[in-house]
């Protein structure tokens, strides 16, 4: 397999969580929740564990709490079916918890938790090479989610590369940190060289690792960087203080903002290795390094190595970032023509400054309320605009009669940067009450004497773009997160997200 093909199938599930969940550690206030009143507790944990005959294996699963509304007396259960985890599986709970559950007495919007239980298959057991259990998410007597997780036994020398957990980072614009990462083999044979993997989400937050053996490559939106180093069976590292990986806020970073970041470390074929140091041979700089640990005791018996679970390769992280200003201006127009013309105007928004605006989450997303005139016939309207007021007062049964329109801005707006809609419409006799575009900027947007401006019909041959007016009432304020549509989406990625796992075949 393509090593940039084996990264997309790693790096992007994760994403897609992050898309889902990202956002959840906004200013608690009422607005902010996407379901006020409500709880949703789902679960994050890989479908597929191999393990060594004879060695114990740690599966690392998360809890998170994706409602606007405390979730109380949450139950996180293990069973198979009805009956217990079946014996011979060797299923050892997490700290703190029975063998059958994990109690939590509250899990607040927004809250998520780790939890890591360990497996350990009987080798006595010729038949079962395949054992099962779930995991559940239970908020009181109702069942929020489930997860079958199948436990395989194999007699495989292979390598099994686990990464450290990650801290979220707080961090302040212009702010850097080091990312404490670890690696461990847990297989029973010495690793190939290694490559490892920096990646984040979001305008505002990247990688900083300016060493020789580092490039930047689109397909993980960060950094790859080949460590010509091997683990033996057991052997554990971090980076070398030397040469940290560091974590960069820009100056100008949106906020507030979780922004989603992930690091992972992968085995490599030695030609992958080989053609990437004829690649770089010329490039400066230092190059970075990996810090042997204390070897644990020993363990008894294309383009990338084989690892037995994947999954474990990568530590998911956010780097919060405090609130920022960015004030939205309103963009109108004017439909130009005459009775009959069939014209088009673009509206919207304009980003004054001075950060660009905070990322779409489950618990924001940006949008421009288009009011369109009297007597004017829409034809076409934005494929990014649906009728209704907000996008948790939407029109789904209206259409192009629908003098409201609701357009989402879904990508961040730097700071200087426009998103404008398209507007087509005929223009028909009678008076023309003018309309109006609206922006709603959020909480980084205090300054609304521009959030308003007039879209209106004149005479003329061309459309354009229309100036501010004055606010004549309250701004649309901050929006609960995009409302029932936003949070189908975000637990859609999640649930699709979990499930492009690599299923792992083994002998």
């Amino acid at each position: 397999m393509r090593l940039r093909a084996l990264l997309r199938r790693l790096v992007l599930p994760p994403v897609a969580v992050g898309l889902a969940v990202s956002g959840l550690a906004l200013p608690a206030q009422a607005a902010d929740s996407i379901l006020p009143g409500f709880a949703l507790v789902l679960l994050d944990i890989t479908d597929t564990v191999t393990v060594i005959d004879g060695q114990s294996k740690t599966v690392k699963f998360e809890v998170y709490n994706l409602g606007g509304a405390a979730a109380e007396n949450v139950t996180i259960g293990f069973a198979d079916g009805p009956d217990a985890v079946p014996s011979d599986i060797g299923f050892v709970p997490p700290a703190g918890c029975t063998a059958t559950a994990c109690k939590i007495a509250k899990l607040a919007g927004g809250e998520r938790r780790a939890y890591t239980l360990t497996v350990k298959p009987d080798v006595a057991s010729t038949t079962n090479l395949n054992s099962y259990f779930d995991l559940t998410a239970t908020v009181g007597t109702e069942e929020h989610d489930k997860m079958q997780v199948q436990v395989v036994r194999t007699t495989k020398s292979a390598v099994d590369l686990e990464v450290g957990d990650l801290k979220d980072l707080k961090l302040g614009r212009g702010q850097s940190a080091d990312l404490a990462l670890s690696v461990r083999n847990t297989g029973n044979v010495q690793s190939g060289p290694l490559g490892l993997i920096v990646s984040t989400l979001g305008a505002g937050v990247s990688p900083d690792l300016n060493y020789r053996n580092c490039e930047k490559d689109a397909d993980v939106e960060g950094l790859i960087c080949v460590l010509d180093e091997k683990l033996a069976p057991g052997q554990a590292a971090t980076l070398s203080a030397s040469t940290p990986a560091k974590i960069k806020v820009a100056a100008d970073a949106a906020g507030p903002a979780d922004y989603l970041a992930v690091a992972g470390v992968v085995g490599l074929t030695q030609n992958y290795v080989d053609a990437f140091k004829k690649r770089t041979a010329s490039k400066p700089g230092a190059e970075l390094k990996l810090q042997p640990a204390a070897t644990v005791a020993d363990i008894t018996d294309d383009d990338v190595a084989d690892d037995l679970n994947p999954a474990d390769n990568l530590a998911l992280f956010y780097v919060k970032v405090p609130k920022s200003a960015a004030d939205s201006k309103a963009i109108g127009g004017t439909f130009r023509g005459t009775p009959g013309d069939l014209v088009t105007v673009k509206v919207g928004t304009q980003n004054l400054g001075p950060t660009a605006t905070i990322p779409i989450s489950t618990k924001w997303i940006g949008y421009v309320h288009v009011n369109v005139p009297t007597n004017v016939k829409l034809t076409k309207a934005d494929e990014w605009c649906v009728p209704g007021t907000s996008p948790t007062k939407l029109d789904l049964k209206s259409d192009l009669d629908s003098r409201d329109w609701v357009c989402l801005v879904f990508d961040q707006v730097a700071k200087g940067g426009k998103r404008v809609f398209a507007f087509e419409a005929m223009i028909q006799e009678g008076s023309h009450e003018a309309g109006f575009v609206q922006v709603d900027g959020g909480v980084q947007d205090t300054k609304h004497g521009n959030d308003k401006a007039a879209l209106t019909v004149s005479a003329g041959s061309t459309g354009g773009e229309g100036g501010g007016l004055p606010i004549t009432g309250p701004s649309a304020g901050l929006i609960a997160g995009g409302g029932a549509a936003l949070l189908a989406f975000g637990v859609l990625a999640f649930r699709m997200a979990r499930r492009r796992r690599i299923i792992t075949v083994v002998e």
